[in-house]
């Protein structure tokens, strides 16, 4: 717990330092907005996300192919509705294939470990 409490002022002081400098380069207005446009991308996604969740559980419709891309997305959303550049950038790098079929197989092995089952089947 004491480890996550100085990850997140380290967190919170690197993303003070890079609005100090784009405060500088692009001036405040172009860093609101950019936060703005990206808080409202993270809760349209989230609702998105959880609507074709939800409508393909009660569909009785199978995820399981999905899955991982839709935990990616759900993570998108969760990053880009935190304020900070840092988050941003992370979560919009998630929108990517090539990042995302990079991140699958520490996903599938880190949803193995915590439900103690091995016999995981993704389709990536």
């Amino acid at each position: 717990m004491k480890n996550l409490f100085v990850y997140w002022i380290l967190y919170g002081f690197v993303e003070l330092l890079i609005y100090i400098w784009l405060f500088k380069v692009m001036g405040f207005w172009p860093i609101m907005l950019i936060q703005i446009a990206s808080t409202a991308l993270g809760v349209y996604m989230f609702k998105k996300v959880g609507r074709n969740i939800f409508r393909n559980i009660r569909d009785g419709r199978t995820v399981a192919p999905y899955l991982l891309d839709t935990i990616c997305f759900f993570i998108s959303a969760l990053l880009l509705t935190i304020p900070g550049v840092l988050t941003t950038l992370i979560g919009l790098l998630l929108f990517v294939p090539f990042i995302r079929n990079l991140l699958k197989p520490r996903l599938t092995k880190w949803l193995a470990n915590k439900t103690h089952k091995t016999d995981y089947y993704f389709d990536m």
